[in-house]
C-alpha cells in the first residue's frame, strides 16, 4: 500500500525499515509520553507484528512507514486500526523522529490517513489518544482537524505517576466538510 502526498509517502514496512524502526522506537524523546520505553527485545516483537498487518485478510490494522517524497528517507511511522466494527471507528497513531519535528510532516502524514480512512476503509469516526502533558500531540491533532473529546482521567502510568488521556476525534461529514478535505 501506498499513499502519496505534497512531500511525503506512506507506505507498508518492509524488512528494510528494520533499523530504523528499533531507532524510532528506542529514541527516549519518541517515548517521552508513553507508558515505558521498550527494550531491544520489544521493538524487535513490534516490527514483526507491523510486518505481518499488511498480509492480514481483511486488513484491520496498519503500520506504514513515512518517507519523503524525494528519496524515500524514512522519517516516522503512522498507523491505523480498527477499534469498534459496529460503529466503524478507526484509531489513528504516529511517531516521527525528533529530527523531523516541527516541519509539518505529522500533520501531512495523520491527513492523508485520516482522508484514506474515510475515503477507502469505509470509516465514519477516527479517534486519536496522547498523554495530556504532549502539547505537541495535542497541537498536531488540532491541525488535522480533530476536536476534542475529553481527557480520561489517569488512564497512563508514565515515568512512574499516573497521568490524564486526551481523546480527539474527526467525524466523516465533518472531514468532508472542511476545506481541501473533500473525497474522490
Amino acid at each position: 500500500m501506498e499513499i502519496t502526498g505534497e512531500r511525503i509517502i506512506l507506505r507498508d514496512l518492509s524488512e528494510s525499515d528494520r533499523e530504523f524502526w528499533a531507532e524510532l522506537e528506542g529514541h527516549e524523546l519518541t517515548s517521552k509520553y508513553e507508558n515505558s520505553r521498550p527494550d531491544a527485545a520489544q521493538i524487535a516483537e513490534d516490527f514483526g507484528k507491523a510486518l505481518a498487518y499488511a498480509a492480514a485478510i481483511p486488513r484491520e490494522s496498519f503500520k506504514l512507514a513515512v518517507c519523503l517524497i524525494e528519496d524515500q528517507t524514512p522519517i516516522g511511522v503512522i498507523s491505523i486500526k480498527l477499534n469498534w466494527e459496529d460503529i466503524r471507528e478507526w484509531e489513528i497513531g504516529w511517531a516521527l523522529h525528533p529530527q523531523y519535528w516541527g516541519q509539518g510532516y505529522a500533520t501531512e502524514a495523520v491527513k492523508l490517513l485520516i482522508g484514506y480512512a474515510f475515503a477507502r476503509l469505509n470509516a465514519h469516526r477516527i479517534v486519536a489518544y496522547a498523554n495530556a502533558a504532549n502539547q505537541r500531540s495535542e497541537r498536531l491533532m488540532q491541525r488535522a482537524g480533530m476536536t476534542r473529546d475529553g481527557v480520561l482521567r489517569e488512564t497512563r502510568y508514565c515515568n512512574q505517576e499516573w497521568c490524564d488521556e486526551l481523546i480527539y476525534s474527526v467525524l466523516e461529514k465533518e472531514w468532508t466538510k472542511e476545506p481541501g478535505n473533500q473525497q474522490d
